[in-house]
């Protein structure tokens, strides 16, 4: 009999420690598939950590792009301004320096008619004055006609101002009677 009960008991107790290790076998289970999925949570996390890094990175590097691109087109925009400049001032100096050799021919030009003139007096105090005489004489015809001119004018100013025209007399006319 008491075998029976020893029996018993020791049945019982081998089915509590097989519950025990089933309990902890899924105890350890669940415990790994917890693992697990944190493990895999932490994964994402990183990933999604990562991608944001990436993107960050993307935007500081759009960001320096940018900023160079703007130098770029400044420095750009200055060389362009700097040439301007530049082509401006050699104008300047070729407008200058044709300027100046204008002003050396027609330096050069004046002083040969100087030489001229001076050579052309001389010739005419050798010739006794004979042109001279001449271009006395054109001169006082010439003067003779604008005085003729001036005459011709005056007559015709006063014959015009002798006849009024037609309204001014009217006028004339209507201001007397109204007295």
């Amino acid at each position: 009999h008491r075998d029976k009960k020893r029996d018993k008991e020791k049945v019982k107790e081998k089915e509590k420690a097989k519950e025990k290790e089933r309990d902890q076998g899924k105890e350890k289970e669940r415990n790994w598939d917890r693992d697990k999925e944190k493990d895999r949570e932490r994964n994402k996390e990183r990933n999604r950590d990562k991608e944001k890094d990436q993107e960050r990175e993307k935007e500081r590097h759009k960001d320096q792009e940018r900023v160079r691109d703007k130098d770029r087109d400044r420095d750009r925009d200055k060389d362009r301004d700097k040439d301007r400049e530049k082509n401006k001032e050699k104008e300047k100096e070729k407008d200058r320096a044709e300027v100046d050799q204008n002003k050396e021919k027609d330096d050069v030009t004046k002083g040969e008619k100087d030489r001229e003139k001076i050579k052309g007096k001389e010739g005419d105090k050798d010739r006794g004055g004979k042109e001279d005489k001449e271009k006395e004489k054109d001169e006082k015809k010439e003067k003779e006609q604008e005085r003729e001119k001036g005459r011709d004018d005056k007559k015709k100013k006063e014959k015009r101002s002798r006849t009024p025209p037609r309204s001014y007399s009217s006028s004339r006319r209507s201001r007397s009677s109204s007295r």
